[in-house]
């Protein structure tokens, strides 16, 4: 739009970046999206990670907000990412041996309220949702004792 003249509702073209949004047609990426909205299609990343190590300091970090993890052992685990308010993970313990999936938080971050250090144990052919409230507490729904 020309230089000083106002307009009541801005025009978004493709390749426009607002705040590190990048609009390319239909597609928005790389923003984070508050208030209402309305959206035909929501999609989230996913991946389909293998659980490993048998502490916090040797299992698989994920960065996903959907994980499929494999391997689950009642040994093995994986690591949420940091939490940041509002933020949502979603794990799925795939185990065909029927053991359980330890989850660990990262660094001082907690889950319900325990360290990341004690694992948040999850049963065989099970999903969690991990919801971050602010940068230190992650809850699972169900909200369930670790």
């Amino acid at each position: 739009k020309p230089v000083g003249v106002a307009f009541s509702d801005p025009e978004l073209v493709a390749g426009t970046t607002i705040t590190g949004a990048t609009i390319s047609g239909s597609t928005l990426t790389t923003a984070t999206v508050s208030g209402t909205g309305t959206f035909t299609t929501l999609a989230v990343d996913v991946a389909k990670p293998a659980a490993a190590g048998s502490t916090r300091a040797d299992a698989t970090s994920m960065t996903a907000s959907f994980n499929w993890v494999t391997a689950a052992d009642a040994t093995k685990g994986v690591v949420i990412p940091a939490p940041t308010a509002g933020r949502i993970i979603i794990v799925k313990n795939d185990d065909t041996a029927n053991a359980i999936l330890k989850v660990y938080a990262p660094g001082s971050a907690k889950i319900n309220g325990v360290a990341g250090s004690t694992a948040f144990s999850m049963a065989a052919k099970t999903a969690c949702l991990f919801v971050a409230y602010d940068t230190t507490d992650w809850f699972s729904v169900p909200l369930v004792a670790s």
